[in-house]
């Protein structure tokens, strides 16, 4: 007898927590992201609906971000102790990037278009016994905020016989479906002798999914004037600070 009663409660609880299974809604919503002083901030929002016959227990989700490389930018988990039967959670995980860890990275998704890729994963168990493991791969678009980023042709007004006027051409598109690029941009110019000429300031008010097309103007000696040498860019916005882009010129 104590085998039967020990074998029908094993049929009736795999065949609840078959059920109970079936009853437990779910799933990821779509990622959401934005970008504040460096820093990529994704929001995966989570939610499960316990409509079975057993709590859930030890929820672990976590995330994993890599590049279009391959290379991991940053792994993350979230874990809930307990959901009980008919109960419900509606949360989000949240996934960090430190763009500042390496310049060189922050600058090119400052001006390349580019893809994040999100791998996820839900683990849970039943009954406190029973494991369940869900998984979703998504990828999301980084449209960059100073995409083709150039100067124009510089020109030099006459102002008098020791100085002329410098006006630098600048252009480049918001590409960024997330934020605008909101703030102000120094610019320096300087000589083939490394000898800084000038400096100017311009602000930024650049929407998501529009264009830039400015110049800069500066007073500079005629006498350090070599037609070529190096314009250094500054950049301090909402978002992202970041300098000197450095660029030819002549």
């Amino acid at each position: 007898w104590a085998t039967k009663i020990l074998w029908i409660f094993i049929v009736f609880f795999a065949a609840t927590s078959v059920y109970s299974a079936l009853n437990v809604r779910m799933g990821f919503g779509q990622p959401q992201i934005s970008v504040s002083s460096g820093f990529v901030l994704i929001s995966v929002p989570l939610f499960v609906n316990n409509t079975g016959f057993y709590d859930l227990s030890e929820l672990n989700m976590t995330a994993d971000v890599t590049d279009f490389n391959g290379s991991l930018l940053s792994s993350s988990s979230t874990f809930v102790a307990l959901i009980p039967r008919n109960s419900s959670v509606d949360t989000a995980h949240n996934i960090s990037i430190n763009l500042d860890d390496a310049t060189s990275q922050l600058q090119f998704y400052l001006f390349n278009d580019t893809v994040f890729h999100v791998d996820m994963s839900l683990k849970v168990k039943f009954a406190r016994t029973v494991p369940f493991q869900a998984s979703m791969n998504t990828t999301i678009p980084w449209g960059a905020p100073l995409y083709n980023f150039s100067i124009g042709q510089i020109s030099y007004n006459y102002l008098n016989f020791t100085h002329q006027e410098v006006l630098i051409p600048i252009s480049f598109e918001n590409h960024s479906p997330y934020f605008g690029v909101d703030g102000f941009m120094r610019v320096e110019i300087y000589n083939d002798n490394d000898e800084l000429l000038g400096f100017g300031a311009s602000g930024l008010n650049v929407p998501s999914h529009s264009s830039y097309d400015g110049q800069v103007g500066m007073v500079v000696e005629v006498s350090k004037i070599t037609g070529r040498g190096e314009v250094h860019f500054y950049f301090e916005t909402s978002a992202f600070s970041i300098g000197p882009l450095v660029m030819p010129y002549g």
